[in-house]
């Protein structure tokens, strides 16, 4: 089972969302990533807030133009990838900071993304993820340790 390409995408979605301070993130490579409109799910908070991919965008857009996002930065630490036929799961560990240099300490969460095959292609359809929480942190088996 290669992963690569599931690999690559991964990295190129936590990229493309991450930006310093003056920059803008890529969007247009957030909307590449995607399989028709996808479908985002956040469950960080009380209850979901769901996203397809342009309402993820122009919520972005709207942060950053409100001056409520300035930069941010995340990024994968761990994963673990389970491919059947052309349909692909992905548990990613990701940690993320508000300041694009500080990544001590920073907080972490755990990303659900699915993928399907279509010409040769992995593309994403959708993922869940959620931030740890003052009760819940992410599980030693998914941190390599």
């Amino acid at each position: 089972m290669n992963t690569r390409q599931i690999d690559y995408i991964t990295e190129d979605f936590y990229e493309s969302l991450s930006f310093m301070d003056g920059e803008l993130p890529d969007l247009d490579a957030v909307r590449e990533l995607f399989y028709e409109d996808g479908l985002l799910i956040n469950m960080s908070f009380g209850k979901p807030i769901t996203y397809s991919t342009e309402s993820f965008i122009r919520a972005l857009q709207d942060q950053i133009s409100d001056g409520q996002l300035t930069q941010f930065m995340q990024r994968e630490l761990y994963a673990k990838t389970d491919i059947f036929g052309r349909v692909a799961q992905r548990t990613s560990v990701y940690e993320y900071s508000f300041a694009y240099h500080e990544t001590e300490n920073a907080p972490k969460g755990v990303n659900y993304i699915q993928f399907v095959q279509v010409d040769d292609l992995w593309r994403i359809t959708s993922t869940i993820w959620s931030d740890e929480g003052t009760n819940f942190r992410v599980p030693k088996e998914l941190t390599n340790g």
